[in-house]
């Protein structure tokens, strides 16, 4: 059989939900064969888990999975509205059971015996704009001028490294970082914010959470530890940034700081401490 996948990601995960063992073997081969990767449940329960677990490119479901099938796609639109579903339902599709599907979610409704070219222009069809979606969404974490983390792609970040501190046993630093002056415009802005890109380091998370307000998490970063890297940090931006003035006053860096160990703290509780710690009278400069 040819590949005929012709999608944006290398190898879209689809997730195939069946009861009957030659079924699944059916749809893992077909689907294999064009290109997909594929993952598989064998009722409700773990075809639901899967769909949160694997978040999958496209949904394959067999009406026998959970009688007569359209509850489980009511369901697993609520894990995913992006998320295609095929439903198969056995023998002729008849417009009762199209229309029927549709209302519970589905994208698409197929009969048996299968016709493997037509599944597979189904979910190929069907899954791009998934893709594109996910594309955009992944584009969408970052700041576009600078190249940091925007507020949004920063929270998944710090989870990430709180995680792995917390199985590790380890410390997390917050540390916030403003100018302690005015910028004159929001190409003064962007400039601060590729002083800090090149100063980061890759194991930290860095981003930009304002217009003129820069956050880092660090891990595996005790409070002296913290000290540390607030100082390095500040001397390093205000050198790479240079001699911006506003007025006769050359601009430099504010920072606030909190560390806690990882299982101790939430990220979204230390930023909080961290801004306030920047905006105390004791806020390093």
């Amino acid at each position: 059989m040819p590949n005929v996948t012709r999608t944006s990601h290398p190898q879209p995960l689809i997730l195939i939900a069946t009861t009957e063992r030659w079924r699944r073997q059916e749809l893992s081969s077909v689907l294999t064969e064009g290109g997909f990767r594929v993952t598989t449940a064998i009722d409700e329960r773990e075809t639901l888990e899967q769909a949160q677990a694997q978040s999958p490119q496209a949904i394959v479901v067999d009406v026998g999975v959970a009688p007569p099938g359209y509850g489980l796609c009511s369901t697993l639109r609520t894990v995913s509205l992006a998320t295609p579903i095929i439903l198969i339902v056995p023998g002729e599709v008849t417009r009762a059971e199209q229309l029927e599907a549709f209302r519970a979610g589905a994208w698409a409704v197929l009969g048996t015996p299968l016709d493997a070219d037509a599944l597979l222009l189904h979910i190929v069809v069907l899954i791009e704009p998934k893709l594109e979606l996910e594309r955009v969404s992944e584009e969408c974490l970052v700041d576009r001028v600078s190249g940091l983390y925007n507020p949004s792609g920063l929270t998944r970040r710090a989870g990430e490294l709180a995680a792995l501190a917390t199985r590790q046993g380890l410390a997390l630093t917050c540390a916030v970082f403003r100018p302690d002056a005015k910028l004159p415009n929001q190409a003064a802005g962007d400039r601060l914010a590729l002083a800090f890109k090149s100063v980061g380091r890759v194991s930290d998370a860095l981003g930009r959470t304002g217009k003129t307000e820069f956050t880092v998490f660090a891990p595996a970063s005790n409070t002296w530890a913290a000290a540390r890297l607030v100082r390095r940090m500040t001397e390093s931006v205000e050198r790479e940034f240079g001699s911006l003035r506003e007025g006769n006053k050359r601009v430099g860096v504010r920072a606030g700081y909190s560390a806690a160990l990882a299982h101790q703290i939430s990220p979204a509780t230390l930023l909080t401490r961290a801004r306030h710690a920047l905006e105390s009278p004791g806020a390093s400069k």
